[in-house]
């Protein structure tokens, strides 16, 4: 009997153990099923698309350290699907990874993008060893394995490389080795013509003295020719062998830098540069190469020389002109004119007084937009239609003196009947005629409709951003790509009547495809007034921004 009662109180006791362990086994799996969970919640509140690294390490794919950053913005692929093992972010386009505690979010990166007109070099820098890349003299990121990497530029102690999008520094040393490497073919200057003037004035009684219409003249004929003009600065460094510059490029140099060099400069949107004490030039009317800054080559612009031969020299031809027997003056070199007339460029608007905001420089408040309609209207000025401006430009008919084209770019914010609805009725209110050019890949025609003060043209289907190349994607884009998207934004507005570039950037593919696909006119940038011997597929705008005067502007118009 006290067997059984044993057996019993046994058989008890092993069932409460079981039942014990499994209530901490269930336990057990909860409490880790609960962290795992934590975890994973805690790794997809950190994950941001964009992320700051301040003095954080960053890891290979094994979780070794390679590196650090120091305070580097960067782009993080997410996760196809968040475990507890998912802790490490990969850095796009590299082979990085950051700690998902390491992380701060932010909402968005600044990219740099190298200037256009600058030539990627065909040469890397490459290193085994540890290197660090800076930016303003600041440290950026340390890599342990080194790199190696294209050459944007350089400078005596530095090469210039673009690194997770940011332009930085890597200091010149021994360890570093610069290797021959195919980075572009895109076409450089091989020499660089210096363009000499003494004097610009609206008059002249000397053959040192250009008049202002023969320079308006020189210039605008450089430009229609693909001609462009760069800084001193970079004058220096491409005859150092620093820079590589794309094909065509120029330097005006004026002695006698003024008020009036300064007014034209800004109107014709190009560099003019005064001479500097270092620069030492030989009046030898040939183009400079590579070298020394001494004695280099350069054309002497005078009063009587001819558009003719100073495209000429542009192009590095050896030109010499002669005197003529009597002196030009003012009136015999003054050029007839032809008339222009000013395209103004807007972006958005918005209300402060319902509480809006916007603070991007291209960002109008509707009453400072408003109060410039008003002065446009109340001063008897046409805004013109796309239609009228393009026969106008083309010499097919004329426009009233006091005309202006009124364009603006993108449909983003208060343009369109969805976001804001701020253009249409201050257009109907002053009965101005505008073209929107819409990126018709964003946002719907159909915002955009139903006035007849309103017009809607191209500004590409899906390329207003900045591509793999780091310049605007049309530029990037092959002519083939360029054009396909092109047609998808003719298709839906129903329309190839005008164009204009994303970022104001261009080049011969995308102009080709532009005027292939068959549009009349592309507009770009230029802060002058466009004429008709302007090329018509890069005719020039004024870019309108909120800090720019009434003064300003009504000089703009005037």
């Amino acid at each position: 009997m006290k067997n059984k009662k044993n057996k019993s109180k046994n058989k008890k006791l092993v069932i409460i153990i079981l039942v014990l362990s499994v209530l901490v086994l269930i336990t057990s799996f909860l409490i880790v099923k609960y962290l795992e969970n934590r975890k994973i919640s805690d790794i997809k509140k950190s994950y941001s698309r964009y992320a700051l690294v301040e003095n954080k390490s960053f890891y290979d794919k094994n979780k070794n350290i390679v590196g650090r950053g120091y305070n580097i913005e960067i782009e993080l692929i997410r996760p196809k699907k968040i475990t507890t093992k998912s802790d490490y972010f990969k850095v796009k386009d590299k082979d990085y990874y950051v700690y998902y505690e390491d992380i701060k979010k932010i909402n968005n990166i600044n990219k740099d993008t190298l200037n256009d007109n600058y030539v990627i070099f065909n040469k890397n820098i490459k290193t085994n060893k540890n290197v660090t890349l800076y930016k303003n003299n600041k440290k950026i990121i340390s890599l342990k394995n080194g790199l190696n990497i294209p050459v944007y530029y350089m400078d005596d102690n530095n090469y210039y490389v673009l690194y997770l999008d940011k332009l930085l520094s890597v200091k010149k040393n021994n360890d570093i080795k610069l290797i021959d490497h195919k980075n572009s073919d895109e076409k450089i200057s091989n020499s660089i013509s210096v363009l000499l003037f003494d004097k610009i004035e609206d008059k002249s009684n000397s053959y040192d003295t250009v008049t202002t219409a023969s320079f308006k003249n020189i210039v605008n004929k450089l430009k229609e020719n693909g001609y462009y003009t760069i800084t001193n600065n970079e004058f220096k460094d491409f005859l150092k062998g620093n820079i590589n510059l794309k094909e065509k490029a120029i330097l005006i140099e004026v002695n006698n830098v003024n008020d009036k060099t300064e007014s034209l400069k800004n109107e014709l949107g190009i560099n003019i540069e005064k001479k500097e004490d270092d620069m030492k030039f030989n009046l030898v009317n040939k183009a400079a190469g590579k070298g020394s800054l001494d004695n280099t080559p350069a054309y002497s612009i005078k009063n009587y020389s001819n558009v003719d031969n100073v495209l000429k020299m542009a192009g590095g031809e050896e030109i010499h002109e002669e005197e003529p027997k009597t002196i030009q003056t003012s009136s015999s070199a003054v050029v007839k004119k032809v008339k222009g007339v000013p395209v103004l460029n807007y972006h958005f608007f918005y209300d402060p007084t319902i509480g809006e905001s916007c603070n991007e420089g291209i960002c109008l408040t509707v009453q400072k937009f408003e109060e410039e309609l008003k002065y446009i209207s109340d001063n008897g000025y046409k805004a013109l239609t796309m239609d009228e401006f393009i026969n106008w430009i083309y010499g097919k008919s004329d426009v009233p003196e006091k005309s202006v084209l009124i364009t603006i770019d993108d449909g983003a914010m208060g343009t369109g009947k969805h976001n804001g609805n701020k253009l249409i009725p201050l257009l109907e209110k002053y009965k101005l005629h505008a073209t929107l050019f819409l990126i018709t890949g964003w946002w719907k025609l159909e915002n955009y409709l139903g006035s007849d003060y309103l017009e809607v043209e191209s500004h590409t289907y899906d390329m207003h951003k900045y591509g793999n190349c780091h310049k605007g994607q049309l530029v990037c884009a092959s002519y083939d790509e360029a054009k396909a998207d092109l047609q998808l934004s003719i298709d839906i507005l129903g329309s190839n009547k005008a164009f204009c570039y994303p970022f104001y950037s261009y080049d011969d593919e995308a102009i080709n495809a532009v005027r292939d696909l068959g549009f009349k006119v592309a507009f770009a940038g230029g802060n002058r007034d466009a004429t008709r011997g302007d090329n018509k597929y890069l005719v020039p705008r004024y870019p309108i921004h909120s800090n720019i005067t009434m003064d300003r502007f009504k000089s703009i118009l005037n």
